[in-house]
C-alpha cells in the first residue's frame, strides 16, 4: 500500500491513478489549508491571477470570469475551471516554470498572486524581472495535523505500507515528526520513500530514510510514476 500525503483531493488524485494499476493507496493527508483574510479589492481589481496551488482557487472572484488565470499543473486549472473561469493556462511542472509561461504571454497587468503564507518560490521577483506587474494576496495558510488518522495507523501497524509520497520537505520533516509521536519510525526500514526531488532526497537521508527514491522530474506526476515502476519491478 502506498501513502499519499498530500491534501484530500490532492491525495484522491494520486490514489486512484495507482489504483487504476492494481496498486493498493490510501489518501494520507497530513495537512490542512487554512483561508485566511484578505484584501479583496486588490484581488477585485487584477487583470488576471497567478495560481501557484489549488488550495488558492477559492480565492478567485465570482464576477469577471473571463480574466486569465496562470496556474502550476493540471489539478490547479481543474479547479479555477470550477470557479467558472475558463480562460486557464497551465504550466508543465513549478514556479520556475510558470513564471516563463506567464513572461512568454505578456498578459495585462496588474496580475495577482493569490498564495499561501509560505512560499518555496517568489513569483513577484521572478516576473517583476520580465517588467510584469503582480500583487499578492494571501489567502490560505498550510497547518499541520496533529495526528496521522486511525487508519493510517493501523496499516501501518499491520506493516501492508511499502511506500509513501513526499512532494515537499514541509510534507517529510512533519512526516518523521507524526511518525516518531505515534512510536512508528522504526517502519520505515521496510518502507520506500518516493520523493519529488533531489534536495527532499538530501532532506530524508538527513533524517535517516533508508530507501529514497526520486522522480525523474519535480512533478506529482512524476513521482507516481515511480511508485508504478517500482511496482512493475517487484512483480
Amino acid at each position: 500500500m502506498i501513502l499519499s500525503l498530500r491534501d484530500e483531493m490532492l491525495a484522491q488524485l494520486d490514489c486512484n491513478r495507482l489504483r487504476a494499476r492494481n496498486i493498493r493507496a490510501l489518501e494520507s493527508p497530513i495537512h490542512v489549508a487554512q483561508p485566511q483574510a484578505y484584501d479583496g479589492a486588490v484581488v477585485d481589481s487584477a487583470k488576471g491571477f497567478i495560481l501557484t496551488s489549488q488550495q488558492a482557487a477559492y480565492a478567485l472572484p465570482q464576477s469577471g470570469q473571463d480574466r486569465p488565470v496562470f496556474t502550476v499543473g493540471r489539478a490547479s486549472a481543474a479547479s479555477a475551471r470550477q470557479r467558472g473561469y475558463q480562460n486557464v493556462f497551465f504550466g508543465p511542472s513549478d514556479g520556475a516554470a510558470l513564471a516563463e509561461m506567464i513572461a512568454h504571454h505578456q498578459p495585462q497587468t496588474p496580475l495577482c498572486w493569490l498564495r499561501a503564507t509560505r512560499i518555496s518560490f517568489d513569483m513577484t521577483t521572478a516576473l517583476d524581472k520580465a517588467s510584469l506587474q503582480v500583487d499578492e494576496a494571501i489567502v490560505y495558510q498550510m497547518q499541520n495535523k496533529p495526528s496521522l488518522s486511525e487508519t493510517v495507523i493501523d496499516a501501518l501497524q499491520k506493516g501492508v505500507v511499502t511506500g509513501i509520497m513526499a512532494l515537499s520537505k514541509a510534507q517529510l520533516h512533519h512526516l518523521v515528526d507524526l511518525l516518531h509521536h505515534h512510536d512508528l519510525w522504526h517502519l520505515i526500514k521496510q518502507i520506500d520513500l518516493f520523493v519529488v526531488s533531489d534536495k527532499v532526497a538530501e532532506a530524508a537521508a538527513q533524517d535517516g530514510w533508508r530507501s529514497i527514491i526520486t522522480a525523474r522530474r519535480k512533478r506529482a506526476i512524476s513521482v507516481q510514476a515511480a511508485v508504478i515502476c517500482q511496482a512493475r519491478t517487484a512483480q
